[in-house]
């Protein structure tokens, strides 16, 4: 408990020294208060465990990504697999996968809002897609 939020009638020392007597004590000299101190230290074990547990859920964050995916709003980029659409959104493919932060970072400048591909099923393209969105698998 801490000095100041302790109830008044708990605060501070009870027995002051008058100052005529800390003028004649061995305290003060010279206009300087020497002032000796003991200081204890209590240890204790305490189960911190049990006073600050906080129940954390699990991340639900691929489940958003993968809705990123069924949603074509604010999408910016399109995969034509085989003539099949899949909307996508750069920034989420940069920050999960180096291969497309090196490739789209490099075609920004190029406006390149469609990528055709045609050497792969859309199935197997879907797929590998949902494992750069989600972080796990349904």
């Amino acid at each position: 408990m801490c000095a100041l939020c302790a109830p008044p009638h708990s605060r501070g020392y009870k027995r002051f020294f008058r100052r005529a007597m800390l003028e004649s004590s061995d305290f003060l000299k010279d206009d300087c208060l020497k002032i000796h101190c003991t200081v204890g230290v209590v240890v204790s074990a305490t189960d911190c465990s049990r006073l600050h547990s906080i129940k954390v859920p699990e991340s639900d964050i691929g489940d958003h990504f993968g809705m990123l995916l069924e949603n074509e709003d604010c999408s910016d980029i399109i995969f034509s697999v085989q003539g099949q659409k899949f909307h996508a959104h750069k920034l989420v493919l940069v920050a999960r996968s180096p291969v497309f932060e090196n490739e789209l970072l490099d075609a920004m400048e190029e406006d390149n809002s469609e990528i055709v591909i045609s050497d792969i099923e859309p199935k197997v393209f879907k797929v590998s897609f949902l494992g750069v969105f989600c972080v796990t698998f349904k």
